[in-house]
């Protein structure tokens, strides 16, 4: 069942609008990591988690995509990206579902695989069943690029918990005392980060070829995977 967060859209929107969790730098590197790939050519991409695609939007714009399909939980959002990719010319797929089960189910291989703030609602074995799904839905020169909280090598999930609420709570200004309680809520009930050494291992296991971090900002890292 969606989290109480993704009916109350509005407040992901402060977040992101605020650029709370960096969304401006990480969309940045992401675009240019794109634009150097596939320096004008056209390429295919499959978003994971995509939300209402608000901050992706703008890093698709003008490149030569051949086609989006974007997958999430929430109905509120999908409606939402809807209008906000409204403007791309090539084709446009939205579907309501679980991203595990998405990636699974799908046959097609693709360009690029995106997900962004997604993966660690898995517990461990369903990340490592996920990568697993990656490299087989990868064309040959595709790139799987993951944007996503990491804990530190020595942060429990209980410390990740309450060091991640600790900090919004300081830097957060914008959301209001309810805002705040439904974030963290959220964070406690449904966060299951990883340190980076388990994503490492987990994508070698799967055959993915050695990743490089383009971007990171606190416990925001953007990772990106090439097919082996």
């Amino acid at each position: 069942m969606p989290d109480p967060i993704f009916d109350a859209w509005h407040t992901y929107e402060k977040v992101v609008a605020a650029n709370y969790m960096f969304h401006r730098e990480i969309g940045a590197g992401i675009r240019r990591l794109l634009q150097s790939r596939f320096e004008g050519r056209p390429f295919s991409f499959f978003d994971l988690g995509c939300g209402d695609a608000a901050t992706l939007a703008p890093i698709l714009d003008d490149l030569a995509l051949q086609s989006y399909k974007g997958v999430d939980l929430s109905e509120t959002a999908l409606s939402l990206a809807e209008k906000n990719l409204a403007f791309l010319s090539c084709p446009v797929e939205l579907v309501h579902g679980d991203i595990l089960s998405k990636l699974t189910e799908d046959t097609t291989s693709y360009d690029v695989i995106y997900c962004s703030f997604a993966l660690h609602h898995l517990p461990t074995d369903k990340k490592a069943e996920f990568f697993n799904q990656i490299g087989p839905h990868l064309s040959a020169a595709g790139l799987f690029v993951l944007v996503d909280t990491v804990r530190e090598e020595n942060e429990s999930l209980q410390a990740y918990y309450r060091h991640y609420c600790d900090w919004l709570h300081k830097g957060w200004g914008s959301l209001n005392a309810e805002e705040f309680d439904l974030v963290c809520d959220h964070i406690v009930k449904n966060d299951l980060p990883e340190p980076l050494t388990v994503l490492r291992a987990q994508s070698r296991a799967a055959g993915l070829g050695q990743p490089w971090e383009v971007g990171r900002y606190d416990w925001h890292h953007v990772l990106c995977f090439p097919r082996a």
